[in-house]
């Protein structure tokens, strides 16, 4: 007999805890929130003043009882992620950030820190986790899409305004939301089965490391932002979804209305 879709989210999620060697847990003390709040400060690579989500909100956001969770090796935070629900009765969850350090990637921190938040969110019977991530960034796109097996729906045009920070540059930051619908067909084979399903359509290429070209090259990384909003946001505003992420072509692959 299969398990229960929440079971199966959990046995997943340690089994990714496992693979990268990480204890999540809750965020609960001051001390959690003032870590928290130097993680991501690592991550973006801002200043004292610009800090991408300040302890006291972290501590603010926990006695609110939101998902406030953290990626613990030896002591150590090497991630942590932080979610917001949505209207109430929407069974939505919003996940507002979620950062690895440097040192920690590739190790499928990340996805651990994704799939207890998948499996917090369904015992607790939402059936959608959204989010936003830059476009150009590859990497994430393939997490996002290949890996966790989300879909993206929606073009966000400077929806930040600008980020003072290292990741970010001058560039507008235009977003995608993501929608994880976490109990659908595809998501079960990525999270519960690790098995990672390649979705066919029309492409639409990214630089494989806009980081290093925001730093090497400004002026073609700002090329590159404005032709991916042009091929992007006309499709998504028509009804089309973003449907998959190709790592070795570096492109989208969409489905059109």
């Amino acid at each position: 007999m299969p398990e229960p879709p929440c079971e199966a989210a959990r046995a997943a999620a340690r089994r990714a805890a496992r693979r990268a060697g990480v204890r999540v847990r809750p965020l609960e003390s001051l001390a959690d929130a003032v870590g928290c709040e130097q993680l991501f400060r690592d991550v973006w690579q801002t200043g004292a003043s610009q800090v991408p989500v300040p302890a006291d909100v972290v501590r603010a956001l926990i006695d609110a009882g939101s998902y406030v969770v953290g990626a613990f090796r030896a002591g150590l935070m090497l991630g942590a992620c932080v979610a917001v629900w949505g209207p109430p009765g929407s069974a939505r969850l919003h996940s507002h950030i979620a950062g690895v350090r440097a040192g920690a990637r590739g190790g499928d921190v990340g996805l651990a820190l994704k799939l207890d938040q998948r499996a917090y969110a369904m015992d607790h019977a939402v059936t959608e986790v959204t989010w936003t991530f830059d476009p150009l960034i590859s990497r994430n796109a393939h997490f996002n899409l290949r890996k966790l097996g989300g879909v993206a729906d929606t073009y966000l045009v400077d929806h930040y305004g600008r980020l003072v920070d290292g990741l970010n540059g001058d560039d507008p930051s235009d977003r995608l939301l993501v929608r994880w619908h976490l109990d659908d067909e595809r998501t079960r084979r990525a999270c519960d089965d690790g098995v990672a399903t390649p979705v066919d359509g029309p492409r639409v290429p990214v630089p494989p490391d806009i980081e290093d070209l925001r730093r090497r090259d400004p002026v073609a990384a700002g090329n590159w932002r404005r032709s991916v909003r042009e091929a992007l946001a006309g499709p998504l505003a028509a009804g089309g979804l973003i449907v998959d992420f190709d790592r070795a072509e570096s492109a989208y692959r969409l489905a059109l209305s």
